[in-house]
């Protein structure tokens, strides 16, 4: 009697077992298949070889010199899903005013469980940028450290693998740039965590 009982709940434990493993293998499914996460963002690198200002009467015909070189790295989080990204538009800011809005990166997928990385360089000499008086005042300060605070923006759309929906996405990183001279060796750069802006919408 005694063995019957035994061999009893050992079927009762070999039948919860599979029961707990083929309920971790729906999850597992879930969340690769219907589940999808947007991907992350990091400022790995930049450089600023250049960046000096000639304040303009009012502040906003200010313009602006720069060499800015960034490289921003994408992380896709999903397990199954391929990201489609069309054409990155990105831009360059000082103290809320864009400097530069010339470059651009050609649309690519990026792969599940993989990093993309964009490298993006810029430069111009007596460009415009519509300062106020207050951020001719700060621009003049942080030339003080030779430290500037300098946003870089992409603008996208993204497509999940297997999904219509293209959703509008923006990468925003803030840059604290030590202002180098090209023929010394760069100041480590501080990797920095970039927020992402993304549509709230159906299948994005």
């Amino acid at each position: 009697m005694a063995f019957w009982e035994d061999w009893t709940w050992k079927k009762l434990a070999i039948l919860a077992t599979v029961i707990v493993v083929a309920a971790v293998v729906i999850v597992v499914l879930v969340v690769a298949f219907a589940v999808v996460r947007p991907p992350k963002a990091k400022a790995d690198d930049a450089v600023l070889q250049r960046f000096s200002l000639a304040p303009g009467s009012p502040a906003a015909n200010s313009t602006i010199s720069y060499n800015v070189t960034a490289t921003v790295s994408l992380w896709n989080p999903n397990i199954y899903r391929a990201i489609e990204y069309g054409p990155l538009a990105v831009a360059f800011s000082f103290n809320g005013s864009r400097f530069d809005e010339s470059a651009t990166v050609p649309a690519f997928e990026h792969k599940p469980r993989k990093k993309a990385t964009v490298l993006v360089t810029v430069g111009g000499a007596g460009k415009p940028i519509k300062l106020t008086a207050a951020g001719v005042k700060e621009f003049s300060n942080e030339n003080d450290t030779a430290k500037f605070d300098v946003e870089m923006r992409l603008d996208t759309t993204l497509q999940y693998k297997g999904r219509k929906a293209k959703c509008p996405l923006v990468v925003v990183c803030p840059l604290q740039l030590q202002l180098v001279d090209p023929d010394v060796a760069a100041t480590a750069f501080q990797r920095t965590k970039c927020t992402i802006l993304r549509a709230k919408k159906s299948g994005c």
